[in-house]
């Protein structure tokens, strides 16, 4: 635990990075207030600045802002997952050529560790890296700059809400934190939740300020080492470093909402199936295998029938083979479908994780080193291809049937950078 002036923290967010993609790939929507739909069209999870502007509120039912929507002439999008994935993917990779350190937080967001210069002073270099990437991507970013990870996205937080600060602010450059700590209310300092969050006001605790000066043993006694670690990061100390290696998962979950409430047991084994290849694809591009394989379905929290059923599988050997889980996936989703239930979600879980590398197999089951490395072969040259040729290039039949139940997705946009099909064309 240190106090350090040489390197700094930086919190890089991508602001309001859904709505941000759909503007840069389609210059049609670009100072137009636009607004990105949840799963199945549902609720608003994404606004422009223009649209926040007209005050539509996070969270609501598309259904009851419909008619709003259109009189204020919105632009209302589906969710496009692999457009914001690749430009995730393109904003980090450009992230990194620009700071020694980084962990990647979310999709939209990193922090990085860069090294002050002589001066200390890094708008400079904040300023570059704006500038590049809304060149590069355009997209635009608020930068929060402190000496740790905390003091960082309190950084952050008055970049977006200091007009002047022109989406960078470093708080180790500060006459007085004390001023801008009053401004930050203790609910939206990171790691503070909603219990914890009203535990602090009713000790009259409202403030980062208060919660910097706050007596040690009063947070030691409550929220323990963590809130001790965040306290101390307030002050300046270094208590959590950057993580440059991503942890392994515990668990890969791939679950969806229906489109059209499923009835039949065909189409719940299909989309469990697809659910599945999805989910040991993922295992695989991490060096994973599971030894543990649940399958869930559930009817909506809304309807008045209320029907949830899971099962499960321990396997003796660890496997990422598609065709050894998709054959554990049909048989157990005969084990959760009832047709008396409209099902309108289901997921697939792997579990009980190792690496490859410490695969240990069993007596009972044992496997060939020939059939071992026949598998391996087989499920790598799948996902070379299916990453060469942008997915589906390979894959198993049963995927391929007519599928009523698929989310709704209507109002996608045409736009990709992933389908060549679909990359927009200059006509000149």
């Amino acid at each position: 635990m240190t106090i350090s002036s040489i390197e700094a923290i930086a919190l890089i967010d991508a602001n309001n990075f859904y709505a941000s993609c759909e503007q840069s790939i389609n210059p049609h929507l670009r100072n137009k207030p636009v607004v990105i739909l949840s799963n199945n069209d549902g609720c608003i999870i994404a606004r422009s600045p223009e649209a926040r502007a007209l005050k539509i509120k996070m969270g609501c039912p598309y259904f009851k802002e419909k008619e709003r929507l259109n009189k204020l002439d919105v632009a209302v999008l589906s969710s496009n997952y692999s457009l914001y994935a690749d430009m995730s993917k393109r904003l980090m990779n450009l992230l990194k050529n620009h700071c020694e350190e980084m962990e990647i937080y979310s999709i939209d967001e990193a922090f990085v560790s860069i090294s002050r210069p002589n001066d200390k002073n890094l708008y400079p270099w904040a300023r570059k890296l704006r500038a590049l990437i809304y060149q590069n991507l355009g997209i635009t970013l608020t930068i929060g700059i402190g000496e740790n990870k905390v003091r960082a996205k309190v950084a952050n937080k008055l970049a977006k809400n200091i007009d002047y600060s022109a989406g960078i602010f470093d708080l180790a450059r500060t006459k007085d934190e004390n001023n801008y700590f009053k401004e930050i209310s203790v609910d939206k300092i990171w790691g503070i939740g909603k219990q914890t969050s009203n535990w602090l006001k009713s000790k009259g605790i409202r403030n980062a300020q208060e919660l910097r000066d706050m007596k040690e043993n009063q947070i030691l006694k409550k929220l323990g080492i963590v809130g001790r670690r965040m306290q101390l990061e307030l002050k300046g100390y270094k208590c959590l470093p950057i993580e440059k290696s991503n942890k392994s998962k515990r668990q890969i979950q791939v679950s969806r909402s229906f489109g059209t409430p499923i009835t039949k047991l065909e189409d719940l084994t299909q989309a469990l199936a697809i659910y599945a290849i999805k989910a040991s694809a993922k295992m695989r591009s991490q060096s994973l295998r599971t030894s543990f394989i649940s399958v869930f379905a559930r009817t909506s929290k809304y309807s008045s029938q209320n029907y949830q059923k899971s099962a499960n599988k321990k396997l003796i050997n660890a496997t990422d083979n598609t065709n050894a889980i998709l054959k554990i996936v049909v048989e157990l989703s005969k084990e959760i479908y009832n047709p008396e239930y409209k099902l309108s979600k289901a997921g697939v879980l792997m579990q009980d994780l190792t690496t490859c590398k410490n695969l240990q197999q069993s007596i009972i089951n044992y496997k060939s080193q020939e059939d071992m490395k026949k598998s391996e072969n087989l499920m790598r040259t799948i996902d070379s291809l299916n990453k060469k040729y942008k997915n589906k290039a390979i894959t198993w039949a049963i995927t391929n049937k007519p599928k009523e139940w698929t989310i709704n997705r209507n109002l996608l946009s045409r736009t990709s950078t992933t389908d060549i099909i679909k990359i927009p064309t200059i006509v000149i």
